[in-house]
């Protein structure tokens, strides 16, 4: 009898716990974000917002980008810096979310903009022909849209 009412209370605290993971309002400030570990190397400053952006600069972490990470939010972005201008191509290895891609020249313009760009077009590869470009942002799908980036925009960092 003691053993049963042991285990139902263990049982009760464990769904407790359980329900209050679940409902874990991810507004709250002390809450981890759910896309993972971004870090904040970076702010990226487009008109009135800020994004956090982790800047990647060796050839692995090029490479990688943010393929294998769970999404992105609509504050933070990846800023690839290259180190000189000239034309490269990205694509969607690994990715698990679509993005929006922004080139951008060594004067912190806009070059290219490819929108809403999927994992499903991997091992296709996204290439800014028009002007050489010394960094890449990528950043949630469409922000482009509501952030009004297009050609020529300066994108302050």
């Amino acid at each position: 009898m003691k053993l049963l009412r042991f285990l139902s209370i263990v049982g009760l605290i464990v769904a407790l716990v359980l329900v209050v993971l679940l409902t874990y309002d991810s507004k709250n400030e002390s809450a981890p974000p759910r896309c993972g570990g971004y870090r904040n190397d970076q702010t990226i400053s487009i008109s009135s917002t800020k994004l956090n952006a982790e800047v990647v600069k060796t050839s692995a972490e090029l490479e990688k980008g943010l393929s294998g990470r769970p999404c992105i939010e609509s504050n933070q972005a990846m800023l690839f810096d290259f180190g000189t201008p000239s034309t490269y191509a990205i694509w969607m290895k690994d990715m698990r979310f679509p993005i929006d891609i922004v080139w951008i020249d060594s004067y912190h313009k806009v070059v290219g903009v490819e929108r809403d760009v999927s994992p499903s077009t991997y091992p296709d590869r996204f290439i800014n022909k028009e002007q050489p470009a010394q960094y890449v942002l990528e950043m949630k799908a469409n922000l482009t849209k509501s952030l009004n980036i297009n050609l020529g925009t300066e994108i302050r960092f």
